[in-house]
């Protein structure tokens, strides 16, 4: 059987939404943890429509906008670093005690984000998807 993680985080932009609606049908009723959305304002400063995702009452959403001057994946970055100083100690701090998805497999920053993370923590229980086209 497959442990119990006490903590989730789902990081992710407007790209992800599809696999984020699947990731989250999987979840049992009583999952807790975050999904941090980064999207992109439109034209003009507006926020683009946010995506609806179904999520257990014990997962908050939270909405991260970014801005058509910043680059992608800056904000999800930070957010996520912040969530590893906040949630990853103690007894979250094994792989039983948390467990990351970290979305956007094609950004650069991200990329290098997530591998700054590991380095500095290697304990980090992170799922990340397939870079598109890599081979499988």
């Amino acid at each position: 059987m497959e442990p119990s993680h006490s903590r989730h985080a789902l990081i992710a932009d407007e790209q992800d939404v599809p696999l984020l609606r699947l990731l989250l049908a999987s979840f049992p009723s009583d999952a807790v943890g975050e999904v941090i959305l980064e999207l992109p304002d439109t034209a003009g400063g507006h926020p683009q429509e946010t995506p609806f995702l179904p999520v257990p009452s014990g997962i908050t959403v939270r909405h991260l906008r970014r801005s058509t001057d910043e680059q992608p994946g800056l904000a999800a970055c930070t957010a996520l670093a912040a969530w590893v100083e906040e949630w990853v100690l103690d007894e979250h701090a094994t792989a039983e005690g948390h467990t990351i998805f970290v979305g956007m497999p094609d950004n650069a920053l991200v990329e290098h984000c997530c591998e700054r993370l590991l380095d500095r923590r290697p304990g980090l229980h992170m799922h990340r998807p397939r870079r598109l086209g890599a081979p499988l």
